[in-house]
């Protein structure tokens, strides 16, 4: 058996002499000729007069490719042992090239992503739009090619540690970052894609889902903090060698978003720097800087980032948040498909109704407006509308700052048991970090007898990202 020692594209583009594009998981080349593509991954060829000992099922063919999940980790130049023959029977599946070839032109199928499945990111940008060489598509070879959703490949296989990681970030992270995780979740189906596609925004993607791991295993911590280091200190060197295009793009956004995400993970209270930078880039928002169709998701994630972030990092800015209408900040929690009778639909109206009461009690404070039996009676109001909403109903995950605002602005023990039990609870959901560092916030807060505005002390003394 000769085994490939690279990866050079599918096995049609080779044999027409073409550059395959690796797109996964039929390349756009085969798709736009009507050529059934046999997929990416390594090829081995098995000599006719090989023994067969244990012949594999639909073995037509002299011909296999090797799964791209599944990777082979045997030497090229070993012979294959009964062992090796018998763990490739899972990890290889045969094809009969000769007659895929024949079959000619066929419309392109669309594929559906399974849970397991990478991250795919919709066929709507313009390179999609291009042919061979270059030149605009048709009308409807366009709307052939962009039915199936398809994952711009890298130029090269992520690594198998990336690899992991990424997958971690898609499973544990990424449905903690939406208030439901849907079909459509712009972590996974936006940031991953992207994070293939640039080294640096990949590197954050690996760091955040290291520190969602370090949770469980500290003695990743470290190696994550050096990633995270590398990171902040090339955007720093970036800002000042490179010109104002080159730095402000939508690799650059997305990486800062998912630093502040690692940030949310540990609970850092170095965030303030990270908050700057993402104001930085709402002045490109309109701008046509970022792409069409990724412009409405990150419009989103800065929205949330500052209702949340910002009267923990600034009280001034945080008051000029909380005095806007919260609906302005509320794109993030939009799901027009939700039919008004159903239940989701309720319990988000429920969040925003207690996100909206934190809001309220964050600006009163902080405008020293709030007298000690108001404090109580709004916070009790608020209480009720958290305990309507049980700890594993889909969405209640979104309500960790305002049971931090709650509990912050608490005078009476029950209250301050209530929203510390509940922050509790939403640990064990989400296994963010930023959770127990609020609740030692909370015990500082607490122990404290100044006459200072606890929305002052948080944001001067012991400020933390609680989202």
């Amino acid at each position: 058996m000769s085994l490939a020692r690279r990866n050079d594209g599918c096995y049609e583009c080779f044999k027409r002499r073409l550059k395959c594009d690796k797109t996964e998981p039929q390349c756009l080349k085969c798709l736009k000729k009507g050529i059934s593509c046999s997929g990416q991954g390594l090829r081995c060829r098995f000599s006719s007069h090989m023994a067969n000992k244990n012949p594999m099922p639909q073995s037509h063919s002299d011909t296999a490719i090797v799964s791209s999940k599944s990777p082979p980790t045997t030497d090229p130049r070993a012979s294959p042992t009964p062992s090796v023959v018998s763990r490739a029977r899972r990890n290889y599946r045969w094809v009969d090239v000769g007659d895929r070839l024949k079959k000619g032109r066929s419309p392109a199928q669309s594929t559906q992503s399974t849970p397991n499945s990478p991250p795919s990111l919709r066929s709507d940008t313009p390179a999609n739009d291009l042919n061979d060489a270059g030149l605009p598509l048709s009308k409807e070879m366009a709307l052939t090619i962009s039915q199936p959703p398809l994952r711009p490949a890298p130029d090269e296989p992520l690594h198998p540690q990336a690899r992991m990681l990424f997958e971690h970030f898609a499973q544990s992270v990424a449905p903690i970052m939406v208030v439901l995780d849907s079909e459509s979740n712009g972590y996974r189906d936006v940031i991953l894609p992207l994070a293939c596609q640039d080294v640096v925004l990949g590197r954050a993607v690996s760091v955040a889902a290291t520190f969602h791991l370090a949770q469980k295993v500290p003695a990743l911590r470290q190696t994550a903090e050096a990633g995270h280091h590398a990171i902040i200190e090339k955007l720093r060197r970036d800002s000042l060698l490179l010109r104002p295009g080159e730095v402000f793009n939508h690799f650059t956004l997305a990486t800062v978003l998912v630093l502040l995400v690692g940030e949310t993970i540990t609970g850092a209270d170095n965030y303030g720097y990270l908050l700057e930078m993402l104001e930085c880039f709402t002045q490109a928002l309109g701008t046509g800087v970022l792409p069409t169709g990724l412009e409405d998701f990150f419009r989103q994630q800065i929205k949330m980032f500052q209702l949340f972030g910002l009267p923990l990092a600034n009280e001034k800015k945080g008051l000029q948040v909380v005095t806007q209408p919260p609906e302005h900040y509320f794109e993030f929690m939009e799901y027009p498909h939700l039919a008004r009778d159903s239940g989701h639909f309720n319990n988000l109206g429920l969040i925003r109704g207690a996100i909206c009461d934190a809001c309220g009690l964050y600006r009163r404070r902080a405008e020293s407006s709030l007298n000690q039996d108001e404090s109580i009676h709004l916070v009790e109001q608020l209480r009720q509308k958290v305990a309507a909403l049980g700890v594993h109903v889909p969405g209640s995950h979104a309500l960790v700052w305002t049971c931090f605002i709650a509990a912050a602005e608490s005078t009476i023990p029950e209250h301050r048991k209530f929203f510390s039990d509940r922050l509790v609870s939403l640990y064990s959901h989400t296994g963010f970090g930023s959770i127990p560092a609020a609740l030692e916030a909370l015990k500082k807060l607490w122990a404290m007898d100044t006459p200072r505005r606890w929305t002052d002390v948080i944001t001067s003394d012991i400020p933390v990202l609680v989202m």
